[in-house]
């Protein structure tokens, strides 16, 4: 217990030391771009200027320190060892691989891939079972930050699903910067700078590796994982919760197959094939559910349904929040979108709030209640209030965008064929 608390220990001071590297506030920087420029798309989308890319990027600095150290000790806990160049190879392939789809820029399509190599080839020479234990762990961890803030800050948007609906949702997209500390195998340095593990460990086998006569250090390291999703058929809360349900399935699995590997090699092939193909399938169920499923953001009878209510705003202020369907305006029943703008010129300030809310489990409507609230206008010339697509002037997204390498294939067999 006293050799974990010690290793324990170094791995905080060592996480210490990455969020002072240059290559770690870079990271930020690019993670700081990217939701602003989901900013810039929701004031394009909306008219509405979003303030929140500074209290979001610190959330995402925060999370992924903490899911950095809980992976650093999964992966020390294994006894994951890679080379340091290992990883290198990895980003690299990952970010080649991105050139195709922007969804390929992920660990389980690199790893997966350099393992199969390695495997056929026996070049770049790596130890497969640990390569798994690494993506499966840092999936997991991956997990884990989409279950506490994947759904913060979801962007409203309109786009058409599979059957060309005009529907509503969110684009739900997060980014972490990982401090990671990895095991390598380190020369030219006396025993008692290494690490003195107790005899149980690594719970992976180390293969060639000779735990007992090896010398261990620890690394630093910085990763970068997002995650990306659409929410149409549910709540960005319920869309996140249930891709991190299945994202953890799969990292278990994947983990176990990797444990596995290391005893029994032939297993090796398994735990390479199921990391991208298994991965592929966590992905396509969800678009899936998502593009073919009942949307749930909809024109009703019932009233006008709110998509999204933005944070700060009066609407926000009186309890209103995407889902709700507003059917009165005080004394003044609304049906429609032109119902709702006649009724907020005639009526006093404030006002009261009529409006329907549906909680809804598994995809089933549990319950509606009819609220009421008062909306306090004050001077500000909006309300907040997004509304659901259907009543014309909409901008939608598309989202079914291929890489730069696709699409200069595309244009290369367009031209050819003129």
């Amino acid at each position: 217990m006293e050799t974990l608390v010690r290793v324990a220990w170094q791995i905080v001071q060592l996480s210490g030391y990455v969020l002072l590297s240059p290559i770690f506030w870079v990271l930020v920087l690019i993670i700081g771009y990217q939701y602003a420029r989901m900013g810039r798309i929701k004031t394009y989308l909306f008219g509405v200027r979003d303030s929140s890319v500074l209290r979001v990027t610190l959330i995402s600095i925060l999370l992924g320190i903490a899911g950095g150290l809980l992976g650093s000790v999964l992966m020390v806990l294994f006894g994951v060892t890679l080379p340091q160049e290992g990883i290198y190879y990895i980003l690299i392939l990952a970010v080649v691989l991105m050139l195709v789809h922007p969804r390929f820029l992920c660990f389980a399509y690199a790893g997966g891939l350099l393992s199969i190599i390695s495997l056929t080839l026996g070049v770049p020479r790596f130890n497969v079972p640990h390569l798994m234990a690494l993506v499966a762990i840092l999936h997991l961890i991956e997990s884990i930050l989409i279950w506490c803030s994947g759904h913060l800050d979801a962007l409203p948007i309109y786009t058409r699903n599979t059957r060309d609906q005009e529907v509503g949702g969110f684009n739900l997209q997060k980014f972490w910067p990982v401090p990671l500390i990895v095991l390598t195998i380190t020369t030219g340095i006396t025993p008692q700078e290494g690490l003195a593990m107790p005899e149980w460990w690594p719970l992976l086998n180390p293969g060639e590796i000779d735990p007992v006569n090896s010398i261990f250090t620890l690394v630093p390291a910085v990763v970068g994982l997002g995650y990306g999703e659409l929410a149409l058929t549910v709540s960005p809360r319920q869309r996140s919760e249930r891709s991190a349900q299945i994202l953890a399935l799969y990292s278990f699995f994947l983990l176990s197959l990797a444990v596995a590997a290391s005893y029994y090699p032939v297993l090796s092939w398994a735990a390479a094939l199921f990391a991208p193909l298994g991965h592929e399938f966590v992905v396509y169920r969800s678009q899936r559910e998502e593009m073919e499923g009942a949307p749930r953001y909809l024109r009703t009878l019932k009233g006008v349904m709110l998509l999204d209510v933005i944070r700060p705003s009066p609407a926000y202020a009186a309890g209103l929040r995407g889902g709700d369907v507003i059917f009165a305006l005080g004394d003044r029943p609304i049906r429609s979108r032109l119902d709702l703008v006649q009724a907020l010129y005639s009526v006093p300030d404030p006002f009261r709030v009529g409006y329907w809310r549906t909680h809804v489990l598994n995809r089933e409507e549990v319950s509606e209640k009819q609220c009421w609230t008062t909306l306090y206008r004050s001077e500000v010339e909006s309300l907040g209030l997004i509304l659901v697509p259907g009543y014309g002037g909409e901008k939608y997204l598309e989202f079914q965008t291929a890489g730069h390498f696709s699409r200069w294939i595309a244009r290369w067999k367009a031209r050819w064929q003129r």
